[in-house]
């Protein structure tokens, strides 16, 4: 636990009962991030091989150790009912950032789901890169981060032009790609959220935690390792013999 430079090796106290204290387990909300991918340091000062000694091509899945790929401590899962992406409509995608294994373990697929659908986005006026409503419907500047856009639900202009910024009746939008037509007035306009949506490749992923201590999600992160695929046990498999 000392040697453990992210410090997510921690005891387990009582979860194994009296005879169990101290023993290590991980714990990747504590520290400064998960299992480092060039650290062995753990097994290399184990006394007894409790944890054991690996070099760093064994760790990684490289050289002569390739065709049986890197060791594997678990499998991050995305709790859907938790993320911010998924559950929220909130831009999230910090997990994907973090990833550190190359290809990720941790991809995104854009989903763009309409806001404030209760109400009608009626245009009173607009021209090339401006749209004004009918009523004071927004927040000023709410719509000013990037990860808003508008559609044209109608007509030939089916794609999305980014929005750039926002008063209460008025949206901003960047310059390229134009539309074909301005909108006329009385149209109805879309606005919607662009969502990264994670997934995890079971494929890549080697349960190093680094998702699950960055996840801004309190309490319950919204992805997690479990030891399911961990390489120390052939059961815990994903995938059938081939």
């Amino acid at each position: 636990m000392r040697v453990c430079p992210t410090n997510v090796i921690q005891p387990a106290v009582f979860a194994a009962g009296v005879e169990g204290i101290w023993t290590p387990v991980l714990n990747f909300r504590i520290g400064s991030s998960g299992c480092q991918l060039n650290c062995i340091a753990c097994g290399h000062v184990c006394p007894t091989s409790a944890i054991r000694r690996v070099g760093l091509d064994e760790k990684l899945g490289r050289g002569a150790h390739a065709t049986r790929g890197p060791i594997r401590l678990g499998t991050a899962f995305v709790d859907r009912g938790r993320c911010l992406p998924w559950a929220m409509d909130t831009p999230c995608i910090v997990c994907q950032e973090n990833c550190p294994v190359s290809p990720k373990a941790i991809t995104v697929r854009d989903v763009h789901a309409p806001v404030m659908s209760g109400k009608k986005f009626r245009v009173r006026r607009a021209d090339a890169d401006t749209i004004e409503f009918d009523g004071d419907l927004l927040t000023p500047d709410r719509l000013a981060t990037g990860d808003y856009f508008c559609r044209r639900p109608i007509g030939s202009d089916i794609g999305f032009r980014r929005i750039s910024g926002n008063t209460s009746n008025r949206l901003m939008l960047t310059t390229t790609p134009a539309w074909a037509t301005i909108p006329e007035a009385g149209e109805s306009i879309d606005i919607l959220i662009r969502l990264q949506q994670p997934y995890v490749d079971p494929q890549h992923c080697i349960g190093c935690g680094t998702c699950e201590h960055e996840c801004p999600v309190r309490g319950r992160r919204a992805i997690r390792v479990t030891a399911e695929n961990e390489t120390r046990n052939p059961a815990n498999t994903f995938f059938l013999p081939t």
